[in-house]
């Protein structure tokens, strides 16, 4: 559990006492009205524009457009993350609103995503003065500052983000100063930690497409009673794997690495007058050039196709686990998330064998 260190000044609060009666206040932990921040400058988030102004970063197997997708793995929409040292909590000609520079310009820049609670603020005498006290005060000591990110989809990340900063009640309102440490759950909300991080690779994980053969090949006849063969090509990695990082203010980084089980192949054919083979393991059987041979992946269709081709359906399912940086581990329950699962299909003519006495 974080010990928090409380600064002695927070700053709406503050800034409520300078404004007087005759301004406008802001209650500790009311809600703002959700705004968008604007597209992320070329420093924001080094890998995925969708990551707005975040140190996270995603590499492996990975399809960015993903996350945000309507059947995607869908992670916390934002999470807080460690920014700044102690060293960059104010420098000379602050206030510099920034997203990158240091504490005190984060903070304004993160003002600066609400206009009409900029312009309340900026009406206040002497309120740049208080936030830059609050700041100053810690410049050079040794703990981190934390800072809110999110997913860059609109007012959702941005609504998200403001919320948390009020849930988690911080003391500097927008950024929190804690010891240096390496993330996890001490507080309600989402402090940056492994799991957070396996959830957006998770989000990002590119499961390969597949394709089915089948022998008889698609568009060939096969006949009643005899053995269709069934396989699958994947395109892309059999068992994708990815990693989601974010770097610590000492240098260090927090990390989180997805990694997937050998997909186990299923079939399934739209008529119960069939008699299905699923010991398909990873890949299916490839027609061995047997005729009496009975396929471990395959189907023998007892009936005729007569009203069209019967469809037969491949599922390739795979288990996905995560390990984090601190040892820290685990598995994505499905449901309430989708299953990490492709699909595929061909269908198959049947004919029925005629025989003359």
């Amino acid at each position: 559990m974080r010990a928090r260190l409380r600064t002695s000044l927070t700053l709406l609060a503050a800034a409520a006492a300078l404004a007087g009666a005759s301004q406008p206040a802001l209650a500790q932990g009311a809600s703002l009205a959700a705004g968008q921040a604007p597209a992320a400058p070329s420093g924001g988030g080094p890998v995925y524009s969708h990551f707005a102004y975040s140190q996270v970063s995603i590499s492996g197997d990975t399809s960015p457009g993903a996350v945000g997708g309507p059947a995607a793995y869908t992670p916390a929409p934002c999470w807080v993350e460690p920014r700044f040292t102690g060293g960059d909590s104010w420098h000379a000609g602050d206030p510099q609103p920034s997203p990158t520079g240091d504490a005190d310009s984060y903070w304004w820049w993160f003002v600066g995503q609400q206009p009409g609670l900029a312009g309340v603020l900026g009406r206040i005498p002497g309120q740049k003065q208080a936030v830059n006290k609050v700041f100053r005060s810690r410049q050079g000591s040794g703990g981190w500052w934390w800072v809110p990110a999110w997913i860059s989809d609109g007012v959702l990340g941005y609504s998200c983000a403001t919320g948390l900063v009020h849930m988690l009640n911080f003391s500097a309102q927008y950024l929190e100063y804690l010891p240096p440490q390496t993330g996890g759950p001490a507080a309600p909300g989402h402090p940056i930690d492994g799991h957070i991080l396996a959830d957006l690779a998770r989000a990002e994980l590119a499961l390969p497409t597949i394709s089915v053969g089948t022998s008889p090949a698609a568009g060939t006849p096969s006949e009643v009673n005899l053995p269709v063969w069934v396989w699958v090509t994947y395109h892309g990695a059999q068992r994708p794997t990815d990693s989601a990082s974010v770097p610590l203010p000492n240098g260090g980084a927090l990390s989180a690495t997805v990694v997937t089980s050998p997909p186990r192949v299923s079939i399934s054919v739209n008529t119960g007058a069939a008699k299905v083979y699923d010991r398909c393991g990873a890949t299916g059987s490839r027609y061995p050039g047997s005729a009496t041979a009975v396929p471990p992946c395959g189907v023998t269709f007892e009936a005729p196709s007569t009203v069209g081709p019967y469809t037969l359906t491949v599922t390739a399912t795979w288990r996905v686990t995560w390990s984090d940086s601190t040892g820290d581990s685990g598995t994505f329950p499905s449901p309430p998330w989708p299953a990490p699962v492709q699909t595929g299909a061909s269908t198959v003519t049947v004919r029925e064998i005629q025989a003359v006495n």
